[in-house]
């Protein structure tokens, strides 16, 4: 899998790849094309213009209508010397793009990858998630889960309080059938 077309489409000048939130074009550029300033990089909310010295004038490298809406203050571009200019687009709205540029080819939408990064979630996510992979882990090791070790103090706990009809006997929580208790 092209990281350079992930979720994008990849031409003979250029490709394109997007997540949700952003989108990156890798633009082809001549050998000779070694430093930034021989590059201009012009980026609107809904057009890109890049362009390049050649013959010692400013010429047009790529230019077009972008599909949606960019945060033009959260874009970025990067000269990989003799090979590339990358361009960062931060998406104003969440959404799939079915082509780049408007009036190029659509990709397929259905065909789109839609995982997130596991940094690009919110911290609750991330700790839902690692709670997930470390129940995963203690059921692998045969130990309870944290919810199933919870429960078990709960009722450890309440064993020997007062009104327990247990109050007073070595606790053994097979004695008690829980249905759906601490079996997450």
């Amino acid at each position: 899998m092209d990281p350079d077309c992930y979720n994008g489409a990849n031409y003979e000048d250029y490709s394109w790849a997007q997540t949700i939130r952003d989108t990156d074009i890798h633009i082809k550029v001549p050998s000779n094309i070694t430093s930034g300033k021989q590059v201009r990089v012009n980026t609107q909310q809904t057009r890109v213009q890049v362009e390049i010295i050649k013959e010692n004038k400013w010429c047009i490298l790529k230019e077009g209508n972008l599909s949606w809406k960019v945060n033009v203050e959260e874009s970025t571009w990067t000269l990989v010397p003799g090979e590339e200019i990358h361009i960062c687009l931060q998406k104003m709205q969440e959404r799939w793009w079915d082509s780049f540029f408007v009036g190029e080819p659509k990709i397929n939408l259905k065909a789109i990858d839609p995982s997130i990064p596991y940094e690009d979630l919110d911290p609750e996510s991330q700790a839902k998630i690692e709670e997930l992979m470390y129940n995963e882990h203690l059921k692998r090791l045969g130990k309870p889960t944290i919810q199933q070790s919870k429960f078990h103090n709960i009722l450890k706990d309440a064993w020997d309080r007062e009104g327990s009809p247990f109050k007073g006997q070595p606790f053994d929580p097979s004695l008690i059938d829980v249905q759906n208790g601490g079996n997450t």
